[in-house]
């Protein structure tokens, strides 16, 4: 077993889907199923169930996949460490919207304390429109978001990817539903939503207006964040579109994913950053190294002032 195989597994637990994974690990599906097939063999047990899509871990994939995690962090930190000709120390300040916030923003921050344990973090989180806010001001060194800054002065790099899906309650008002539903059979739904400035609702509501489909029509509730989101449609209270990212080792009892004909969101995540400002803070440039490692992008041109 490599560490390519724990990265593709890694890549296949985020996006229930081994097309999805090989494409994120840049391998063709059939070799990424032999993979899943042979670590399947090596370790004596089944890591995906097969029975339905999207794939879920089974039990012991949840197991494996904590182990996956723990020596790709390990293995990224002395690669990082390595990379690295001098410590750096102080304070590192990042704003982050949910969304990003829910899995990938804390995993890349371990690895990166991991390999420079002299530095301190702050962490805010918040919707999309105040992390821009926030390093613009200054008050926050890099940023990750889920929509592509409107500053000029800030500049983005591209770490990730997100679907945004439909959540549906488990309740009497939503058994109807055909699967998949059309936009006019969920449209007069009672729905929740993201309060002004998230980038999970801005995306959705961009797509409906490029689809030419009227908006929705019945918002009974407004939520801060996207964890009260999913508590809120689990309670019954509304349907609402969310991140795979905040739903992810989320044990969903009283709502389902539900797919809708015709709509597919898949969104970039972020990585934001003020282009001159950076340059001129050790600690910002370093976790700029370090994305640049994460994302296999090391050509970085010398001419670039942030690094």
């Amino acid at each position: 077993m490599t560490f390519e195989d724990l990265a593709f597994f890694w890549a296949l637990a985020e996006r229930q889907s081994i097309t999805d994974a090989a494409r994120a690990v840049s391998i063709s599906q059939p070799t990424a199923s032999r993979r899943l097939k042979a670590m399947e063999q090596e370790l004596g047990a089944s890591l995906v169930e097969r029975d339905g899509l999207p794939l879920t871990l089974t039990p012991f994939g949840f197991l494996f996949l904590d182990f996956a995690d723990e020596v790709l962090k390990k293995y990224r930190a002395l690669v990082l460490t390595a990379a690295d000709t001098h410590s750096v120390l102080g304070t590192l300040t990042v704003a982050t919207s949910s969304s990003p916030a829910a899995r990938l923003v804390t995993r890349w921050l371990a690895d990166f304390l991991t390999a420079h344990p002299g530095v301190h973090l702050r962490l805010a989180e918040m919707n999309s429109r105040g992390v821009e806010e926030r390093i613009c001001r200054g008050e926050a060194d890099l940023g990750f978001m889920g929509t592509p800054p409107h500053d000029g002065d800030l500049t983005s790099l591209v770490i990730g990817e997100d679907e945004i899906v439909l959540l549906i309650p488990h309740s009497s008002s939503f058994h109807h539903l055909p699967r998949p539903a059309t936009w006019e059979q969920i449209r007069h739904l009672p729905f929740i939503a993201r309060t002004g400035g998230s980038g999970t609702q801005g995306v959705v509501d961009a797509m409906v207006e490029k689809n030419g489909w009227p908006p929705l029509s019945h918002i009974v509730l407004e939520v801060d964040s996207a964890s009260g989101i999913v508590d809120a449609v689990e309670s019954g209270l509304g349907a609402a579109f969310v991140s795979r990212e905040v739903l992810f080792r989320r044990d969903l009892t009283r709502s389902s994913v539900w797919p809708v004909r015709g709509l597919s969101i898949v969104r970039p995540f972020y990585l934001v950053y003020h282009t001159e400002r950076v340059g001129r803070e050790p600690l910002a440039a370093a976790f700029l190294r370090y994305a640049r490692m994460r994302l296999n992008k090391p050509d970085i041109r010398m001419e670039d002032p942030t690094l």
